[in-house]
């Protein structure tokens, strides 16, 4: 687990890049190691036989990186911003008195926005992840916010375009 540093004939060939490393003080936990000292909270080793492989256990983490951790809740959002804007396409949300088309028109910006700020962090976190790892959470989320984000946007832009619903 612990990979030195590529140096070529430079520096300390003992030196750990970034990543998570076992807990000294908790065995079976891991901690993120930043090469010169342990950041942020244990989290339990991941299973041999679970259905990801330890790497990809420990690469679905956002350790101490914030951008993808808001990335992570994020895909929620995105998700329930998508699941709102179908519900109020379908009619389902039909409060009495309020129009439609602006119940439409409020969700699919909601999703737009929630999306356009899981695609923020999540590309925020990617920059910070091989110091701070969360690369794969973050690359998740980009795909998520991209998806589910750009099917608003267009209707938006549609919308916009055809003048109005």
């Amino acid at each position: 687990m612990s990979i030195p540093y590529p140096d070529d004939d430079e520096g300390d060939p003992d030196l750990v890049r970034p990543g998570w490393e076992p807990d000294p003080e908790r065995p079976g936990y891991e901690r993120w190691w930043m090469g010169d000292g342990f950041l942020g909270a244990p989290h339990r080793e991941p299973q041999p036989f679970s259905a990801l492989s330890p790497d990809s256990a420990r690469s679905m983490r956002p350790g101490p990186n914030r951008d993808a951790r808001l990335a992570r809740v994020g895909i929620l959002a995105t998700l329930l911003g998508f699941a709102g804007q179908v519900a109020a396409a379908s009619g389902v949300v039909a409060p009495p008195g309020v129009d439609a088309n602006g119940i439409l028109l409020g969700a699919l910006a909601l999703a737009a926005g929630l999306a356009g700020l899981t695609v923020l962090f999540a590309a925020r976190g990617l920059r910070r992840a091989s110091a701070l790892g969360g690369r794969a959470i973050s690359s998740l989320a980009l795909g998520v916010g991209i998806i589910f984000g750009l099917a608003p946007v267009l209707l938006l832009t549609a919308i916009g375009v055809g003048g109005g619903l």
